[in-house]
């Protein structure tokens, strides 16, 4: 590796040259081999001698050969490793210990119509600003069934590590936009249901079609002034009569309405 190609990786652990090179970095055996096994183009995987050694075996069920080929932004790479140094591995690792395997891969382009609404169901995130929070509902989502997300152009980006290692893999199965909520949702005709205080108790409420939008709003402020008059079915997460708690987690809220919207389809 020269020193032109860790400056490139490098600059993607920041989200405007993930978007400039269309790459995101994946580290880790589990999250590597989970990114193999889908459909996603992968540019690069680098290991370090040391890791090689250790994990042959994995290197053989994942049939990754060994290449020369130098790191270049434009070029397509065949499923193939280098080996770089364990320096170079610390300098492009966004983890706190370098796990000794790192890979590069296209972020796909996909488009998501809000009319697939009326067949299946898409989850919009409003304004979902921790990366943390944003993995899960990605990951819980996919335990859902919902394939499709669509998010605000605040919502953290999905492809940024810390939200990728807390996916465990889904965000390589699930289709993922960022747009303009407002101009989305313009055209929608299927049910949106959407959590506000003022909702019908979640825990009493039928769901009839195995279809709609479901939109999470942030922790802090919840699904945005703008966004509300799309809601065409409010629901609200009942608290108990003692409890003082004044919010749920993001990711919490947004599991209970999954598992209670789906609860009717199991």
């Amino acid at each position: 590796m020269t020193k032109n190609d860790i400056k490139i990786i490098q600059s993607l652990k920041q989200a405007k040259y993930r978007k400039e090179y269309g790459l995101f970095t994946v580290e880790g055996n589990k999250l590597i081999q989970e990114l193999l096994s889908t459909n996603l183009k992968v540019k690069d995987i680098l290991l370090t001698e040391e890791w090689a050694n250790k994990n042959q075996e994995f290197l053989k069920r994942l049939e990754l050969k060994k290449s020369n080929a130098i790191y270049e932004s434009d070029k397509n790479f065949d499923i193939l490793y280098d080996i770089i140094t364990p320096k170079q591995m610390e300098q492009i690792s966004s983890m706190s210990t370098a796990p000794g395997i790192l890979a590069t891969a296209e972020i796909p382009d996909i488009n998501i119509s809000v009319e697939e609404a009326n067949k299946d169901f898409i989850l919009i995130l409003d304004g979902i600003n921790a990366p943390g929070n944003l993995g899960t509902i990605i990951r819980t989502a996919e335990w859902f069934g919902i394939k499709k997300i669509v998010c605000s152009k605040d919502t953290a980006d999905p492809w940024q590590p810390k939200t990728i290692q807390s996916t465990m893999g889904s965000i390589f199965r699930i289709s993922i936009i960022e747009t303009d909520l407002t101009i989305f949702l313009k055209s929608n005709t299927a049910p949106v249901f959407g959590a506000l205080m003022q909702g019908e108790n979640l825990f009493k409420k039928k769901v009839l079609e195995n279809n709609g939008i479901i939109i999470i709003g942030s922790e802090s402020h919840g699904i945005r002034e703008n966004i509300l008059p799309f809601v065409s079915t409010p629901i609200n997460i009942p608290r108990a009569a003692h409890s003082k708690t004044e919010s749920l987690n993001a990711s919490v809220a947004a599991a209970i309405i999954m598992a209670e919207v789906f609860k009717g389809f199991c």
